[in-house]
């Protein structure tokens, strides 16, 4: 074991990255924590990686039984009783256009709150909690427009990959909930 670790410390040495000795500390040397970080929760959808940010999120449940209210929009799945707590549940697949895949025993809802009122968002899977520095967000994309637009915040970079930040008051705004109805003579 101790060879182990001689071979890691040799290793940090060749590295060239500055190393904090036990002496170090003892002479004052004070650990840099960058305060700006921003935490968010990683989750799949459709086999895209989407974030929210970790205050947006109040809760991470199982998926749970709902019943369906007739007359909404084809992503409201319905509402769910979470211990007595009654929400509309959103199945983001539907909600951000993409195409739907068969669930998994790693799906999850995500309890958001919103404008006082707690929401369920549904997920392939619920797969990390990240820090992403200032600089490594971006704007979405001038060209990207369109319905599902609308939904995106940011892109975090995170060395290779790249996270979908979604922007909650769009994904929930009210107005899409429910389902345009075309009336016919005759039928309602």
């Amino acid at each position: 074991m101790s060879g182990e670790r001689e071979d890691l410390w040799q290793a940090l040495l060749r590295s060239g990255e500055a190393v904090v000795t036990d002496e170090d500390y003892e002479h004052g040397y004070k650990r840099e924590v960058r305060q700006d970080l921003q935490q968010y929760v990683t989750f799949r959808v459709s086999g895209e990686v989407y974030g929210l940010a970790i205050h947006e999120i109040e809760e991470i449940s199982k998926v749970f039984q709902t019943t369906h209210v007739p007359r909404t929009a084809d992503f409201l799945l319905g509402i769910g009783n979470v211990r007595g707590r009654i929400m509309p549940v959103i199945d983001l697949a539907r909600r951000l256009r993409l195409r739907p895949v068969e669930r998994g025993r790693a799906a999850r809802v995500l309890i958001v709150h919103f404008n006082d009122e707690p929401y369920g968002l549904v997920v392939d899977e619920v797969m990390d909690v990240i820090r992403i520095p200032p600089e490594a967000m971006e704007d979405k994309p001038g060209g990207l427009t369109g319905a599902r637009a609308e939904y995106i915040r940011a892109l975090g970079r995170t060395g290779r990959d790249l996270v979908i930040i979604l922007h909650l008051p769009a994904l929930l705004d009210a107005k899409d909930f429910v389902k345009a109805t075309v009336y016919e003579e005759g039928r309602t």
